[in-house]
């Protein structure tokens, strides 16, 4: 990932309100628990292995949600073009002057969406793969979540709250203060 990229999760609002009776700001997200699961699967043979905890991105958000994957697709492809190193549902501007990214992870059986997510270059001012993206989630009902688990709606306004502060946009407004901070951090 580049780090002039910011991660959105795409989840089913339904399913959260379902969830919680209502849409809180912010899920969690176990930071410290993926760190370990990260190791753990690096240094196994199992391809397969999966968290043995639950946080927002291991819940099931997906699973009774019907969607239409083949016309989702369809529209993914119209924004972006698919990555030529996959066969997976992975979209990337491979050749393109901005680096986007779309994937979408189904779970095994292929019955429903384990995880959804895109990666919007900051640096690409015109917003047209990000405006397709927030488009698509609205006509869809659909909430974004960071990396942290800040929720918002899928507009710009509110997407911009959550990507104040974040890496990518830390980086892009004083690249060596970001290094320097990272340094410090070791």
């Amino acid at each position: 990932m580049a780090i002039n990229q910011f991660i959105t999760y795409i989840l089913p609002k339904k399913a959260i309100e379902a969830k919680f009776g209502e849409i809180p700001s912010q899920l969690e997200i176990k930071h410290s628990e993926w760190e370990k699961f990260w190791e753990k699967y690096t240094s196994s043979d199992k391809e397969d292995l999966e968290p043995d905890f639950e946080d927002a991105r291991t819940i099931n958000w997906w699973k009774e949600t019907k969607i239409n994957i083949t016309e989702l697709e369809t529209e993914i492809d119209k924004i972006i073009t698919r990555a030529s190193w996959t066969d997976d549902r992975i979209w990337k501007s491979e050749k393109a002057e901005f680096d986007h990214d779309v994937s979408i992870g189904l779970n095994n059986t292929n019955e429903f969406i384990d995880e959804f997510m895109f990666r919007t270059d900051l640096t690409d001012i015109n917003l047209n793969f990000l405006n397709s993206m927030l488009k698509i989630c609205k006509e869809n009902d659909w909430i974004l979540m960071d990396r942290n688990g800040n929720l918002c709606n899928p507009n710009i306004s509110d997407l911009r709250q959550i990507i104040k502060g974040s890496d990518a946009d830390r980086f892009l407004k004083n690249p060596t203060n970001f290094f320097d901070e990272l340094n410090n951090n070791k």
